[in-house]
């Protein structure tokens, strides 16, 4: 058969190939749905291990303003002398050995006015899921001087 009576004949239709492209139209479509199904679950799946976080931030923070904690004095405030000292940072590190169980570490900032001070060291740099949690409270500074200031929690995951 010569090639131009194929071309001319009406009784023969070939469309191979007219069906791939919409093929490649609905694996496309396909796709990007699956791909917004799984983005959309990792970041609901962020976001409760945020809130989880979070509320073992607000945890620790509501343990260490309870009257009963190590540092805290008589009225409610907190006693900055006894977190410097050897036996607050003892104290301390025992609590967030506790933690390190569970997959947690975290350091207290307590600040007062424009003064910082990070218990029981700075945070570290190479942390990434950080979360933190205020609470306001007193600050003892000597026998005549208590003044506001806010103890913050700050927590992150070491594994």
């Amino acid at each position: 058969m010569k090639p131009r009576r194929l071309i001319k004949n009406k009784e023969a239709v070939s469309e191979e190939f007219t069906a791939l492209p919409a093929l490649s139209v609905v694996m496309i479509g396909f796709t990007l749905f699956f791909l917004l199904i799984a983005n959309t679950y990792n970041s609901y799946e962020d976001r409760i291990e945020s809130l989880e976080k979070y509320k073992t931030a607000d945890f620790i923070a509501t343990k260490l303003t309870n009257p009963d904690c190590f540092f805290i004095k008589e009225g409610g405030v907190i006693d900055t002398h006894l977190l410097n000292s050897d036996r607050g940072k003892n104290e301390l590190n025992f609590i967030r050995d506790e933690y390190n169980k569970s997959g947690f570490d975290f350091i207290i900032r307590i600040s007062c006015g424009q003064d910082e001070q990070d218990f029981p060291e700075s945070v570290p740099t190479d942390t990434k899921d950080k979360v933190a949690v205020t609470k306001e409270i007193g600050v003892y500074l000597n026998e005549a001087q208590t003044k506001p200031g806010k103890l913050t929690v700050i927590l992150w995951s070491i594994f």
